[in-house]
């Protein structure tokens, strides 16, 4: 009596048991002379590395949308480091690590419109989420206007408030790039007050910490900002060629070839 082997038939089964990487492994050690001399205990392990590796990739993606970040693509990876450029691949390979998550320290990415502060950061999040870590990702000002939105008792505001202090990683993009009303300004206070030893938070400005005042109108809260992110956090500053200005070419240069 000939053994009859798995084939994709049988595959309802293992996606029935959520395990569709292991069930599609199975078929293919079944089915594929090549694996015919491996060992039983081989062959598990094979096909339970790929089940892991597909339920990490899922759960990668899953932290990865649910952060927010508007460029899911941004990776360290695919970072430019260009003639002029104060970015260099130690510095990054540093970051992407997430020794910083770990430690609960903050970063601030500083330099001019353009440099490419947004894209790193958006990268740092990828990194993170490849690690296990979860994240939110807001511009300043689209957080401000979704903190509008609820009412103060309202359960869902309080849930959302409750995704921002838990988070591992908090990125806030063009800070104070423009002013911010005193309520919003309290608001941010309390949500970095939260964040304290619980989380890392990511600013991205065009401005000088030392300048964010002038975005603020209340001193004492200003201060208090101002120390809460700065007093526990790495420096990061960009400077180099325009890296939207280096996209349009790299683009062009696509299209001819």
């Amino acid at each position: 009596m000939f053994e009859q082997h798995l084939t994709a038939d049988d595959m309802p089964l293992f996606t029935k048991l959520r395990m569709t990487a292991f069930g599609e492994a199975v078929v293919d050690i079944a089915n594929d002379p090549q694996f015919d001399e491996w060992t039983f205990s081989q062959k598990i392990r094979h096909a339970l590395g790929r089940e892991i590796a597909a339920r990490d990739e899922r759960r990668f993606l899953k932290l990865l949308k649910a952060s927010g970040t508007p460029n899911m693509a941004a990776c360290v990876e695919d970072i430019h480091y260009l003639e002029g450029r104060t970015l260099n691949r130690e510095v990054v390979a540093r970051l992407a690590a997430c020794k910083w998550v770990d430690n609960t320290t903050n970063l601030v990415i500083l330099g001019a419109s353009s440099v490419g502060k947004s894209y790193l950061a958006q990268a740092l999040v990828n990194a993170a989420c490849r690690r296990d870590y979860s994240a939110k990702y807001y511009r300043l000002d689209d957080l401000a206007n979704q903190l509008a939105v609820y009412d103060r008792s309202d359960a869902a505001r309080l849930k959302f408030l409750d995704g921002l202090h838990t988070c591992d990683v908090l990125v806030l993009d063009d800070f104070l790039t423009t002013p911010i009303s005193s309520e919003t300004a309290a608001e941010l206070l309390n949500i970095l007050a939260s964040r304290e030893g619980r989380g890392s938070t990511v600013v991205t400005s065009q401005f000088d910490p030392e300048d964010w005042y002038k975005s603020l109108h209340d001193a004492v809260i200003a201060e208090s900002i101002l120390n809460r992110i700065v007093s526990n956090a790495e420096i990061v500053q960009l400077d180099g060629p325009n890296m939207r200005t280096h996209a349009t070419v790299i683009r062009e240069a696509g299209d001819v070839a």
